[in-house]
């Protein structure tokens, strides 16, 4: 069962929180606001729910394809031939950080990749079957201001 702790709402009425996800996967939690307001007690339930979902297993499969699709992609044309090390390289030091999930119960996981991807955060969006939806990579900036973010996305 998925507990929310320490939870409290920000300026924006936003829950932030922290959980334990399976694997003794320790997280903070964002459930972000759309244009529609949800109210305290809705958004503590979607985001309970939605976590409730991943498993383990599914999380492990997860970071094993994030790690092999920006394996693959840091390599792409490089005529470089991937080899397990690549791999490995990624996979010792990706670190799920936070989930973000937002009104329709979708989950975006964030991944931190400090040798890797200086300064970046890891995004991958998740569908209903806890398939990668959407995977980038942004710089880690402080602002909210998006003249300051680039993203790179991959397929």
């Amino acid at each position: 069962m998925i507990e929310l702790t320490d939870v409290e709402y920000d300026d924006e009425g936003e829950l932030v929180a922290s959980t334990v996800l399976p694997g003794d996967r320790h997280v903070a939690v964002l459930f972000a606001v759309d244009d529609e307001p949800v109210e305290q007690a809705e958004m503590r339930a979607i985001a309970e729910r939605a976590l409730r979902r991943p498993t383990a297993d599914d999380l492990a499969r997860i970071d094993d394809e994030v790690v092999h699709e920006l394996t693959d992609s840091a390599y792409e044309g490089t005529g470089h031939v991937v080899a397990a090390e690549d791999y490995a390289l990624l996979a010792r030091e990706l670190e799920l950080q936070g989930v973000i999930v937002s009104p329709d119960a979708t989950l975006v996981l964030i991944y931190e990749a400090a040798s890797q991807y200086p300064d970046m955060v890891i995004y991958c969006q998740l569908d209903e079957h806890l398939a990668i939806d959407d995977l980038s990579v942004a710089d880690d900036v402080e602002d909210d201001d998006e003249d300051e973010v680039e993203t790179v996305e991959f397929d």
